[in-house]
């Protein structure tokens, strides 16, 4: 089964961004492409619109209808864990793997998109990093591009290794627009030589997030992310 894990270094790294990026991309190639945000916090239950869910953005970006995409959303803006216990509700791990392979059996590549880091708790003794681990999908880590990236990247790609987690590499976003510097151009061979994880690309700075903005920007995923 084709597919992937995508995790950030910290929240507001840009996952979904990528993640649609990375749809965009493989549908390109002829991909039927499952999409799966396993549990949305800080987004109302009730929410229809994609500019206030991340699943429904994915949902739009991939073109699918899946039930099973965002078993779990909470309104309250904390990590899963804190949120369920603040709303008085309970997380099923068992819940979240049934619908991912119900998604996984119909569709030939799946994407999906962890909640923050590897290390957000989902219970008390569950984590992101369990559920990618039972997902059995290669990771890939986002990684922002600016000062205190390094230590952030190392550390997450230290901690999936620890947990037996599969790293494909580590696509970089742009925290601003136009020319990168010297010390921003460097981030990525240094978290290569670092590491010994491959720098899978870099995803370009995309104005006003949209499906339609991404399909614009879909020749430079090509070329970015052409080994992928």
């Amino acid at each position: 089964m084709k597919g992937y894990f995508i995790t950030g270094t910290d929240t507001n790294v840009g996952k979904t961004v990528v993640t649609a990026c990375l749809a965009t991309l493989f549908k390109s190639r002829g991909e039927d492409v499952g999409v799966m945000k396993p549990i949305e916090t800080g987004v109302d239950p009730e929410c229809s619109s994609s500019a206030n869910s991340d699943a429904k953005f994915l949902m739009e970006v991939a073109g699918v209808q899946d039930a099973e995409v965002c078993p779990f959303r909470l309104k309250t803006p904390a990590s899963p864990y804190q949120a369920a216990r603040i709303e008085g509700k309970e997380l099923d791990p068992y819940k979240i793997l049934e619908d991912f392979r119900t998604l996984q059996s119909r569709h030939s590549l799946m994407l999906v998109e962890g909640v923050g880091g590897l290390m957000v708790p989902i219970t008390r003794r569950y984590y992101v990093a369990d559920m990618a681990l039972q997902m059995k999908l290669p990771l890939i880590i986002i990684s922002r591009i600016q000062l205190g990236t390094l230590n952030h990247t190392l550390l997450t790609i230290k901690a999936a290794r620890q947990h037996g987690l599969k790293v494909a590499g580590v696509i970089l976003n742009p925290v601003h627009e136009g020319e990168l510097d010297t010390i921003e151009e460097e981030q990525g061979s240094l978290i290569e030589e670092l590491s010994d994880t491959p720098i899978l690309g870099t995803c370009p700075y995309i104005h006003d997030i949209s499906s339609e903005s991404i399909n614009k920007n879909l020749p430079l995923l090509q070329k970015q992310f052409h080994q992928i």
